[in-house]
């Protein structure tokens, strides 16, 4: 149930042309034109290009909420079809971090995110240029009005009859379908009304009501659970909460990408 617990839980604007630069990130597009392309809520867009550009992987784990913050606006208000997003973050001593964003529309007319980079997981290294093959680290979400899902937290994905509650409610907060947003809270509610619920799914299910008042931009609940998860990993040390401490900590970042 916790082998991936970031896919579980888990900016300045650009007003120039060409390029775009800061002492550590260049972006850049042939045809580089602010059009708020993508709508979907930045709370998935903090969520997902977070930890999988930067924390899978060790990518960029040291970047700051600056330099991410401006490579996920300049994605929301740059990229569109026919016009992709070339990234570049300097990194000394190293081969330079490469990303290139594009969007398309897949044969069964479904908008997609693709995001490509110059890291590969066969050799564990980035390469000199972006080369889009089967060992370079790819990632791909669909584009649903105010939603943008990962391939495999689609609803198609899994029989939510066979999930259990704190799979189930994770299942409705990153899936694409809207209509589930209001089966979240009620079903979290259940949850922790159980008298034998473990620490580790106590701790879980508070991140994931972390996840939604995040996504609900309720910020006195969201400081209420931070302030819950941050007691209760202190209260707890056992080395099976590594993982979930690990996932709070993303957490904490995405909350600060977001104010």
């Amino acid at each position: 149930m916790y082998k991936n617990l970031f896919t579980i839980l888990f900016l300045v604007l650009f007003t120039v042309s060409g390029n775009t630069q800061t002492s550590k990130v260049t972006i850049k597009s042939d045809g580089m034109k602010a059009s708020n392309y993508l709508q979907m809520d930045d709370f998935y867009l903090t969520h997902y290009l977070y930890i999988d550009l930067f924390l899978r992987e060790g990518l960029f784990v040291d970047a700051n909420t600056v330099d991410v913050s401006n490579i996920l606006k300049a994605i929301k208000k740059y990229v569109s079809e026919g016009n992709p997003l070339e990234i570049e973050i300097e990194k000394p001593g190293d081969t330079n971090y490469k990303i290139k964003v594009a969007t398309l529309t897949n044969d069964d007319g479904k908008d997609l995110l693709i995001v490509f980079t110059n890291w590969s997981t066969e050799k564990k290294t980035f390469e000199t240029d972006i080369k889009i093959e089967n060992d370079s680290y790819t990632r791909w979400y669909f584009l649903h009005d105010s939603k943008m899902t990962y391939r495999k937290d689609m609803s198609e994905e899994s029989n939510y009859s066979e999930l259990d509650k704190i799979a189930l409610v994770n299942a409705y907060l990153f899936d694409e379908l809207i209509e589930n947003d209001i089966l979240i809270e009620p079903t979290i509610e259940e949850i922790l009304k159980k008298t034998d619920l473990s620490i580790n799914d106590e701790i879980m299910t508070h991140l994931i009501l972390l996840k939604f008042y995040i996504f609900k931009r309720e910020n006195n609940k969201i400081n209420s659970q931070v302030a819950y998860l941050k007691e209760a990993f202190a209260n707890n040390f056992q080395d099976n909460l590594k993982g979930l401490e690990m996932a709070f900590k993303a957490t904490e970042f995405q909350i600060e990408l977001m104010q």
